[in-house]
C-alpha cells in the first residue's frame, strides 16, 4: 500500500489529511463506528488482507513496509509513522486511505478504494491504541467453510419469509426502514419481468391489481407459480447461463467460423424450463458423455465445453490451440461454479487465495482426455489446419423425414433426365453404332492439393475438399486400375451440403462457378511411376459449358482457356474426355491426374469423381440446345436441390473422450512447450477432499463440485441468481469469491440461501419463487436523496430493484408491446435485420447475411445467431458480450448509442409501425385518449398522469397536421413509447 515514504510527501499529505480527519472524527462522535467494537481479528485484519497483503505482506515489502507482522507494521516503513497507536491523524496508513480515488497516492493504487466504512475501522483501531493480539494469523476465508444454517432472526413483527427477516435485521442496524410495497401494477411488470423476460398484457395487470386487493401475498405466490410454469422462462434464465456458458453460433479468432452449437443451447432452456436440479445440470454439462448409456440428451449438453473458442486460422498449432481450449475449460469451471479467478494458476501459484499452480494442472487433468478438434491435413503444410468437431447427429424425425423425400424426388428427377438426354441423344445416333462406354469409378490412392487445402474421400469415390479455399489450385490424384482398353475418362463436378451453396465451385455461395484450365493424364504401369507418360486427349464434351469457356479449353495446352459452368450454378456437372489410343497394360495401370485451376477468387472444384470409360467410345452427339421438357427437368431439379441445401441437418459439437491417456504435467510459466513435474488429475486442497472410487475423469470431478461438503458452488449460485433478480449480488464480486471479492451485505442470508437451494433439491425455481414472494423483493423501488447517497447500490436492500433490461430484454420487450413477437422456440439461430458488410472477413468461409424471412426475424434474441468476431450490433450497444470467455456479471451502462438504437434500429421502427397497428386494431372505437391511455398499459402496464397523456395528445395532433395520416400520427406516438427510460426499465 506504501511505497517509498518520505518526509517530505507526509508534510505535504498533512494539511490534506487535516480536513479528512475532521470529517470522519465527526462520523466517529455520531457511532459510525466505535472504536470499543473494533476488533482486529474480523474487523481490521481481513482488510488488510485483502486491500495490503501484495505490495506490504511476506513476499513483498514495497517503501519497506510490511504490514502482516505486528513488529514490522509498527515498525514503519522507509517514511516512519505509518501507524501511531492512539493518534490516526499522525498516521501515514490513515492518511493515504483517507485520499480521494483520483489521487495518484492513493492506497491501495490499484483495484477498489477502501470503503468509508473499512477505512473507518482501520482508523477507529488505531484510536483505540491498534491492538494487535499475539499469535495472530490469517483466518480461513469465509468462503472456504462450508456453509451452514444460521438461525433466523427473531424480530418483533415475524415476517413470513426468512430472506425478510435477515435484511430487517440488518437495516434496523443501519437505522433505516424497508420502503412500502411498490404498486400492484409494477410487481405485476416486475415479476413477469424477472421470470420470463418479457412485459404482462393489460389483462394479466388487471386481474393481478384485483387480486392484490384482497390479499397482496397471495396474488404475488399465484402469479410467480403462473410465470415459473411458463415456457419462456427457461428462454429468459437460459440467456443467462449461455453467458456463463460463453455460448455462440461461431469459433472466433480471426477466421471465426460458424459452427452448429444450438442444440446445446436449446438443451440449457429446456433444463431450466424442467428445473432440472443444479447438481445434475452440472454433472450433465460437465460430463453427460461419461454417464452409464448416456442419452443423446446428455451428449448435447457436454457443448457447455465445446462453447470454447477454437482458433483455425492458418499457422496455428494444433497443439497450442488444444491446450488454450482446456486451460479456457479450467478456467470457466472456476469461475461458473467456484466464483474464482483461475487464471493466474497457470503460470504460478494464486497471488492472493489459497490455490496452488498444482491444484490448476491437477484440474487440467480432467479436462485433457478429449478429442483434438482441430488439426492439420497436412502435417508438412502449416496453413492446412482444419477444424475436425468431433460433431453427433441429432434426431430431428419430422426434418429426416423431409429430407428423405426430398432425395427421393432428387434421384427420380436425375433419372427422368438421364432418360430424356439419352432419349435426345438416340435420336441423332449414327448408323452402325453399337455400345456406349462403360463407366468404373477410379477410387483414389493419393491426393495433393498444391493450395494446402483439406480434403476427404468419401464412400462413392468422389473427392471432397474441405476448409479455407485457397485462391487457385491444384489437384494432383493418383490411382490404380486393373482394367483394360481404357478409352476415356469422365470427371464429375458434384454437389456437397459441405460446400457454399451446395457447389459444384468453393469461392462463392452464390456463385458456385468453378474454371478448369487443364485436365491432363499420366500411365505407367505398376512400379514405373518414374516412367509415366503423358496420355493424349481430344474430342471433350460436357453437360453444359458457360459460353467463351468450353469444355474443350480444358485440353488444348492453352493456360488461358478452360471449361467453367456458369450459370448452372448449384447443381451437378459433368466431362468427357477420349484418349487418342486405348490404354491397356497386361499388369495394371498408375494414372495421374492433374487438375490445374488458376482463375483466382477459390473458383475450383468443391467435390469431384473420376471415372474411366472402357468399351467403345460414343459417337459425338449434339442435342437439342432447347427442349423444353429437359428445361422443365432441369428447372425442377435445381428447386429441389436448394430444397436439399436448406433443410435442417441437425448436428451438435459435442465432448468425446480419446481411447490413449495424455501426459499431465505442470507447464513451468505456463507455456505448454516446458512441462515440469508429472500431475494427477486432483482437486484443490484448500476445499474439500475428492471421495470418488473409480476413474478420476471429468465425471468424477462434476460430482465433486456439486458435494454438499463443497463450501462454494452452492453460494455461488445462490448469488448470481439473486444478482439477477436484485441488480447486485449479496457479493458484489460474483466472479470472485476470494480474498480480493467483496465480502457478502448479508453474509447469514447468503449462508441460509445456499444451505436451502441444497435442501430443496437444487432447485432454481423454489430458490427464485422464494426470493420474489418475499417482502424484500416487492418494495418501492423509489429513492429519496439520502438513501441513494447512503446506498447507491441497494446492497442494504431499503428499496426494490431498479435497473435497465438487459440487451435481449429490451429487444424482446419491443416486440411484445407492438405484438410482433413470435414465440416459437428452439432450432437454429435467427438472422434479424443488421447493417451490410458487417460479417465481411479475411479467410475462412464468407458468409452472405441473410435476413430471417417472415416473423422468424421476430423470435427471441436468444436465438439471435452470435457471431463472435461480429456480434449482433444492437445487443453490442446495450452491453451485450461477444462471448469469447465465460461471464458472471455483465456491465451496465448507458450511452447515446442506445437512444439512436432504439429510434433508428430497423428491429425498433419496425416494432414502432406493429405497435402503432396495434392500438388502433385492439381499440376501433376509442378516441385519441382512450387509445393512448391503452397504449401506455401495453407499454408500462400503467395508465399515463394526465401530464404524459396531454403531451402524448398534442404530438398526435402535430403529426397528425403534418402529414395527414392517422397511421402515421400513431407511429410517432407508438416510437415515443418505446423510447422512455420507463420502457426499457424494470421498476
Amino acid at each position: 500500500m506504501i511505497a517509498n515514504l518520505t518526509r517530505p510527501l507526509l508534510l505535504r499529505r498533512r494539511s490534506i489529511a487535516a480536513g479528512l480527519m475532521l470529517f470522519s472524527w465527526r462520523l466517529l462522535a455520531n457511532n459510525a463506528v466505535s472504536a470499543e467494537k473494533v476488533d482486529f481479528v474480523h474487523d481490521v485484519y481481513p482488510i488488510l488482507q485483502r486491500s495490503c497483503f501484495e505490495c506490504h505482506g511476506a513476499e513483498k515489502h514495497k517503501g519497506g513496509l510490511r504490514l502482516d507482522d505486528r513488529e514490522a507494521a509498527f515498525q514503519g516503513g522507509d517514511g516512519g509513522d505509518t501507524i501511531v497507536k492512539g493518534q490516526p491523524e499522525k498516521s501515514e496508513l490513515v492518511n493515504r486511505i483517507s485520499l480521494p480515488k483520483e489521487d495518484r497516492d492513493v492506497m491501495p493504487n490499484r483495484g477498489e478504494k477502501l470503503t468509508k466504512l473499512e477505512v473507518e475501522r482501520i482508523r477507529a483501531w488505531i484510536a483505540a491504541g491498534a491492538p494487535w493480539p499475539d499469535g495472530v494469523k490469517p483466518a480461513r476465508h469465509w468462503a472456504y467453510v462450508p456453509p451452514v444454517r444460521p438461525a433466523v432472526p427473531p424480530l418483533p413483527d415475524a415476517p413470513r419469509s426468512p430472506i425478510d427477516a435477515f435484511v430487517r435485521t440488518r437495516l434496523s442496524e443501519e437505522k433505516l426502514q424497508p420502503s412500502p410495497p411498490a404498486e400492484p401494477h409494477v410487481l405485476a411488470r416486475r415479476l413477469s419481468l424477472d421470470l420470463t423476460g418479457l412485459p404482462p398484457t393489460p389483462a394479466e395487470v388487471d386481474a393481478f391489481t384485483h387480486a392484490a386487493k384482497t390479499n397482496l401475498q397471495s396474488a404475488v405466490e399465484k402469479l410467480a407459480d403462473h410465470l415459473l410454469a411458463s415456457p419462456q422462462f427457461g428462454e429468459k434464465w437460459g440467456r443467462q447461463w449461455l453467458d456463463v456458458a460463453r455460448y455462440a453460433d461461431s469459433h472466433g479468432f480471426q477466421r471465426d467460423d460458424l459452427v452448429d452449437l444450438w442444440p446445446y443451447r436449446d438443451w440449457v432452456i429446456r433444463a431450466f424450463n424442467a428445473d432440472m436440479p443444479f447438481d445434475q445440470f452440472t454433472i450433465e454439462q460437465l460430463a453427460g458423455d461419461l454417464l452409464p448409456n448416456a442419452t443423446e440428451q446428455q451428449r448435447i449438453a457436454t457443448g457447455f465445453n465445446r462453447c470454447t473458442m477454437c482458433n483455425v486460422e492458418a499457422g496455428t498449432d494444433p497443439e497450442e490451440n488444444r491446450v488454450n481450449q482446456v486451460i479456457d475449460r479450467v478456467n470457466t469451471m472456476g469461475m461458473a461454479w467456484l466464483g474464482t479467478t483461475l487464471e493466474c494458476m497457470q503460470c504460478h501459484d494464486h497471488k492472493y487465495d489459497p490455490f496452488k499452480q498444482r491444484d490448476y494442472y491437477g484440474l487440467f487433468a480432467f479436462f485433457n482426455g478429449t478429442e483434438l478438434e482441430a488439426d492439420r491435413s497436412n502435417p508438412k503444410v502449416p496453413g492446412s489446419i482444419r477444424f475436425l468437431g468431433p460433431y453427433m447427429r441429432v434426431s430431428d424425425p419430422a426434418a429426416e423425414a423431409k429430407l428423405q423425400q426430398v432425395n427421393k424426388e432428387i434421384a427420380a428427377t436425375k433419372s427422368q433426365i438421364a432418360g430424356r438426354s439419352a432419349k435426345i441423344a438416340g435420336a441423332g445416333t449414327p448408323a452402325g453404332h453399337i455400345a456406349e462406354a462403360q463407366e468404373h469409378v477410379l477410387t483414389p490412392t493419393d491426393f495433393d492439393s498444391a493450395g494446402g487445402a483439406n480434403h476427404r474421400v468419401l464412400d462413392d469415390g468422389s473427392v471432397l475438399l474441405l476448409g479455407d479455399p485457397p485462391g487457385t489450385d491444384t489437384y494432383t490424384v493418383t490411382v490404380r486400375t486393373p482394367l483394360q482398353n481404357i478409352v476415356g475418362f469422365k470427371l464429375e463436378a458434384l454437389t456437397d451440403p459441405a460446400l457454399p451453396g451446395m457447389g459444384p465451385g468453393r469461392g462463392d455461395p452464390e456463385r458456385t462457378n468453378f474454371v478448369l484450365h487443364t485436365f491432363a493424364v499420366t500411365a505407367a504401369p505398376p512400379g514405373h511411376e518414374g516412367e509415366a507418360k503423358p496420355m493424349k486427349l481430344t474430342d471433350a464434351r460436357a453437360d453444359f459449358s458457360q459460353a467463351s469457356w468450353d469444355v474443350s479449353g480444358a485440353i488444348d495446352e492453352n493456360g488461358k482457356t478452360g471449361w467453367a459452368i456458369a450459370p448452372q450454378f448449384h447443381r451437378p456437372h459433368w466431362a468427357t474426355f477420349r484418349a487418342s489410343e486405348p490404354l491397356a497394360n497386361e499388369h495394371g495401370t498408375v494414372l495421374t491426374f492433374r487438375l490445374v485451376q488458376e482463375f483466382g477468387n477459390a473458383r475450383t472444384i468443391g467435390r469431384f469423381r473420376l471415372s474411366a470409360l472402357t468399351g467403345a467410345y460414343p459417337a459425338a452427339v449434339v442435342p437439342p440446345k432447347d427442349d423444353p421438357e429437359l428445361r422443365r427437368l432441369n428447372t425442377h431439379l435445381a428447386e429441389l436441390e436448394k430444397q436439399q441445401k436448406t433443410a435442417p441437418a441437425p448436428q451438435t459439437l459435442v465432448m468425446k473422450e480419446i481411447t490413449e491417456t495424455r501426459t499431465n504435467a505442470i507447464f513451468r510459466r505456463g507455456d505448454f512447450r516446458n512441462p515440469g513435474d508429472a500431475v494427477e488429475p486432483g482437486t484443490p486442497a484448500v476445499l474439500h477432499p475428492l471421495h470418488e472410487e473409480g476413474p478420476r475423469n471429468r465425471l468424477a470431478l462434476a460430482r465433486w463440485l456439486v458435494s454438499r461438503e463443497n463450501p462454494l458452488v452452492a453460494r455461488v449460485i445462490v448469488n448470481r441468481l439473486w444478482a439477477e433478480i436484485f441488480g447486485e449480488g449479496i457479493v458484489s464480486t460474483p466472479e470472485d469469491f476470494g480474498m480480493k471479492g467483496e465480502r457478502p451485505s448479508h453474509p447469514e442470508l447468503l449462508d441460509w440461501l445456499a444451505v436451502e437451494f441444497m435442501d430443496r433439491g437444487w432447485s432454481q425455481k423454489k430458490l427464485l419463487r422464494l426470493i420474489v414472494t418475499s417482502e424484500t423483493y416487492r418494495q418501492s423501488s423509489h429513492v429519496t436523496p439520502e438513501l441513494l447517497e447512503r446506498d447507491p447500490l441497494n446492497r442494504l436492500l431499503a428499496r426494490g430493484p431498479r435497473f435497465r433490461l438487459g440487451a435481449e430484454e429490451v429487444r424482446d420487450n419491443a416486440l411484445a408491446v407492438s405484438g410482433l413477437l413470435n414465440l416459437k422456440q428452439f432450432g437454429p439461430p435467427i438472422h434479424p435485420p443488421q447493417p451490410d458488410g458487417l460479417w465481411a472477413k479475411v479467410g475462412g468461409q464468407q458468409y452472405d447475411y441473410v435476413v430471417s424471412p417472415g416473423d422468424e426475424q421476430y423470435r427471441r434474441g436468444v436465438y439471435v445467431v452470435l457471431k463472435r468476431a461480429s456480434p449482433y450490433p444492437s445487443f453490442t450497444n446495450f452491453d451485450a458480450t461477444s462471448r469469447p470467455a465465460c461471464r458472471v456479471k455483465r456491465t451496465r451502462s448507458n450511452t447515446p448509442l442506445q437512444a439512436l438504437t432504439l429510434l433508428n434500429d430497423p428491429v425498433y421502427v419496425q416494432a414502432a409501425h406493429g405497435f402503432a397497428a396495434r392500438i388502433v386494431h385492439e381499440q376501433p372505437s376509442a378516441d385519441v385518449d382512450g387509445r393512448i391511455n391503452y397504449a401506455f398499459r401495453l407499454a408500462l402496464a400503467r395508465p399515463p398522469a394526465p401530464a404524459e397523456l396531454s403531451t402524448l395528445h398534442q404530438l398526435y395532433d402535430s403529426e397528425l397536421a403534418a402529414t395527414g395520416k392517422p397511421e402515421e400520427a400513431w407511429f410517432s406516438v407508438a416510437s415515443a413509447l418505446l423510447n422512455v427510460d420507463e420502457a426499457i426499465t424494470k421498476d
